[in-house]
């Protein structure tokens, strides 16, 4: 199954996610709770956390520098 992430590039290039492709179905991006950066200690890697409201559920997506992304859905 293909999944992406679809991102909006605003004028200051700040990225944040509109919506998520899951095979062929498109899921819109309700409303962006929180958004955060950080750097893991361990690793030395940088990532963003964005937590959304999406398709009625809460949603974590981590975006890395290297382009790849994971998807995580929260327990109610």
């Amino acid at each position: 199954m293909n999944f992406e992430v679809k991102y909006y590039s605003g004028y200051k290039g700040e990225e944040r996610p509109r919506s998520v492709v899951i095979g062929k179905r498109e899921f819109k991006i309700e409303k962006i709770i929180w958004r955060k950066r950080i750097l893991d200690k361990k690793s030395g890697k940088r990532y963003e956390v964005f937590k959304v409201k999406m398709d009625g559920e809460t949603v974590e997506i981590k975006k890395y520098k290297s382009g790849e992304w994971a998807i995580f859905f929260c327990e109610k």
